[in-house]
């Protein structure tokens, strides 16, 4: 597979469009056993330009429930069997089957919210060479909304994306496979999010900047609309935004 830069270079808008094939999103915007409505969303996307699609089978909203693995697949199968389109793909999942079903069915890039914490999904990335969203996930954390406390937030999910992206270098992730995402909302406060979105620039240390903000709870209390916490998001850095497809 191609490498971020050569992925970057060959689309126009520095979006990736969000997809949930399930039916407990907590943005209500599930589409998993209705057809017409993933049809409208990829529609949508398309006459958005939008060419990136992040595709979960699984809600990681606060309190989520988990789903097992059978479940995710039936929910992966889905949208594998009803997808129409030519977009480059992006699978959301802390599973390491789920994730090489998606590799092995075209999807090029995986977005894992837990930091890449299982050893197996980082064996999978070096295996299929495949792009990763490197999520900030504290490396204390047993679950990805248990809330952690920071004396410096921006400054420590900084050290701690650092650490990590060594890591998974030498674990044999090559450098161009990699993307970063300070993880807003993931096992932080309302106000550690702000910070975090508001110094965006400090995470643009040598890898694309991801950055996912979309209908979050702690945006309500920036006084933005949604062209300026876009805007935002591009002048600090980010190589792309990950925002809900409109309808």
């Amino acid at each position: 597979m191609s490498g971020w830069n050569e992925l970057l270079n060959s689309i126009n808008k520095k979006v990736i469009g969000i997809i949930n094939s399930n039916n407990d999103s907590f943005s209500g915007d599930g589409v998993y056993k209705n057809k017409d409505d993933l049809t409208l969303l990829l529609t949508s996307a398309a006459r958005n330009d939008i060419e990136l699609i992040d595709v979960g089978c699984v809600s990681t909203k606060p309190k989520f429930k988990d789903v097992n693995q059978e479940e995710e697949f039936n929910r992966l199968n889905f949208f594998l069997d009803n997808y129409e389109g030519n977009f480059k793909l992006s699978i959301d999942t802390m599973n390491k089957a789920i994730a090489k079903h998606a590799l092995d069915n075209n999807f090029e890039i995986l977005n894992d919210v837990s930091g890449f914490k299982d050893p197996e999904m980082i064996e999978l990335a070096v295996e299929k060479n495949s792009k990763i969203i490197l999520v900030h996930s504290h490396p204390e954390s047993s679950h990805i909304q248990e809330k952690m406390e920071f004396k410096n937030v921006v400054q420590e999910v900084k050290t701690h994306l650092e650490l990590k992206v060594n890591y998974l270098i030498s674990k044999g992730i090559q450098d161009n496979q990699i993307s970063v995402d300070p993880g807003l909302g993931f096992g932080k406060t309302m106000n550690d999010s702000r910070l975090l979105f508001k110094n965006l620039e400090d995470f643009c240390f040598g890898f694309p900047l991801v950055v996912g903000y979309s209908k979050k709870k702690f945006t309500e209390n920036l006084n933005m609309t949604d062209s300026q916490l876009y805007q935002h998001c591009i002048d600090s850095g980010a190589a792309l935004v990950r925002l809900h497809i409109p309808s």
